[in-house]
Formats: structure tokens, C-alpha cells, sequence
């Protein structure tokens, strides 16, 4: 054997000692299809995570259902109207309100149902995000209602809201103001409000978050949230801009 031929054989047993990447030696790429089996966390995942709730915004949140009270004043003469506060009015004649004021839940069409109102507030607290005020007396919007929380140890505090400084200067309805304003109820809140004669005013409140103990037994979050709905602009036209520029970009000088 000359000295090519011995080159070659021992190029040729070289290339053998590889050859194990053909057989047996090289199962362990069989055995990564554990990749496909570890990653069906993916679909395993949590509603929550599927819905990625939080990169659509607020889509996955439920729109929340608002609590709509009238109050009516059937008499000429201005009447302090109150609003809530269970821990103090529940058990008073007509909420704590004067007789000429005649108080309806919209929804059930009753005063029984803004009596439920009242006592679910002391067992189910909500807050408030938006507020929608809506009367055909002009003087009306331009109230203030005072908001009142108090404590059994006799602490208590009131913060005014202004409607007079919360109507929209592009609004276009005389006859209703829409307000974002947090205000959190339970037994101790109250709302007070002057109530002009013969003036009918409908209180529409969205909560965005509720506590509920019935719903942890349930299985549920004590906690739950939505989102008040827009109210202001929803049905405003899209705005067209006419220009005989290029809007495509701006050209070089």
C-alpha cells in the first residue's frame, strides 16, 4: 500500500467515526420533540391570558350597568333633595326627603326600587366613575351637590360638585350634563342637592367597581369591575380635513 492509498483509508475511517449521526447516536433530536409537548401552555393558559385583556384596553371589561333615580318636586317651592344614606335616612319617611318629592328607580319604574338601592349600598359597596345629570329646567344643572361621607365617631367631610362648571363648552344639549367624578357609597354617604320647584332631574350613575361577598362564595372575585360606556360624543361625525397640500409627507426643500 503506497502512501496515497494509505491516506485515503485513513480519511475514509475518520468519516465512520461520524457515521453515529445516522444512527442511534443522535436520537436525542427524537427526543426534543418535548418542545412540542412543554409549549401547549399556550393553550393551556388562563381565560384571562388568552384574552390579553390588557393589550385590547377595556375590551374584555364588561360595560357597566348604571343605577337611574328621578326626583320630581311636585310643589312650587325649592326642596333639599337627598340622595343615599342608609345609615341615616333608610328608615325615614320618603329617604329622609320632603313629602313633595316623589323618587323613582327608572328601571323598575318604582319608589320601592330606589329603596333597594339604598339598602344594597350598606352590604354591597360600590364606586362610582361617571355621572349623568339630565333636567328640562336650565336652573337645575346649575346646582351644587354636596357629597357627604360620615363616621359613627362623629368625623365627617363634604365635597361639593359644581353641574354649573362641568357642562362641556362643545356640548350641545341644553338639558344634560355628564360628569367623571369617583365617589365611593356604602351606608355612610349621602348626596344632598336643592330641588327647584315643579323641576324634574334624573340621576343616571355608572359604578365601576362593585364588592360583593355573594360573588366569592360563588367562586368570583369580591371585587369586580367595568367600565362606564362614553357617553359624551358618541355619536359625533368624523372630522374631515379638505386641503390641497400633500398629506403624505412633508417635501424636502
Amino acid at each position: 500500500m503506497n502512501f496515497k492509498e494509505k491516506e485515503l483509508l485513513s480519511a475514509i475511517n475518520s468519516t465512520e467515526k461520524f457515521s453515529g449521526y445516522d444512527g442511534d447516536e443522535m436520537s436525542y433530536f427524537d427526543d426534543m420533540d418535548n418542545f412540542d409537548d412543554d409549549a401547549s401552555y399556550f393553550d393551556d393558559a388562563p381565560n384571562d391570558m388568552n384574552n390579553m385583556s390588557y393589550a385590547g384596553g377595556n375590551q374584555s371589561i364588561s360595560v357597566s350597568d348604571p343605577y337611574v333615580i328621578s326626583y320630581n318636586n311636585s310643589t312650587a317651592g325649592n326642596l333639599t333633595a337627598i340622595l343615599f344614606g342608609y345609615n341615616d335616612y333608610f328608615n325615614v319617611a320618603n329617604y329622609g326627603n320632603n313629602v313633595g318629592i316623589v323618587i323613582t328607580n327608572v328601571q323598575t319604574g318604582t319608589t320601592a326600587g330606589y329603596g333597594r338601592m339604598i339598602a344594597q349600598s350598606n352590604n354591597k359597596f360600590f364606586k362610582i366613575g361617571k355621572w349623568r345629570f339630565q333636567s328640562t329646567s336650565s336652573p337645575q344643572l346649575q346646582v351644587t351637590m354636596n357629597i357627604y361621607h360620615v363616621d359613627a365617631n362623629g368625623k365627617q367631610y363634604i365635597t361639593p360638585l359644581n353641574l354649573s362648571i362641568m357642562r362641556d363648552a362643545y356640548q350641545q344639549q341644553s338639558d344634560i350634563i355628564d360628569v367623571t367624578k369617583q365617589v365611593t357609597v356604602d351606608g355612610n354617604t349621602y348626596c344632598t342637592f336643592l330641588l327647584y320647584g315643579f323641576a324634574t332631574v334624573t340621576i343616571s350613575m355608572f359604578p365601576v367597581a362593585v364588592i360583593s361577598g355573594k360573588a366569592k362564595l360563588n367562586g368570583g372575585n369580591s371585587l369586580n369591575s367595568a367600565r362606564a360606556p362614553r357617553l359624551s360624543g358618541k355619536n359625533v361625525a368624523p372630522v374631515i380635513i379638505q386641503t390641497s397640500q400633500n398629506v403624505k409627507g412633508i417635501a424636502k426643500g
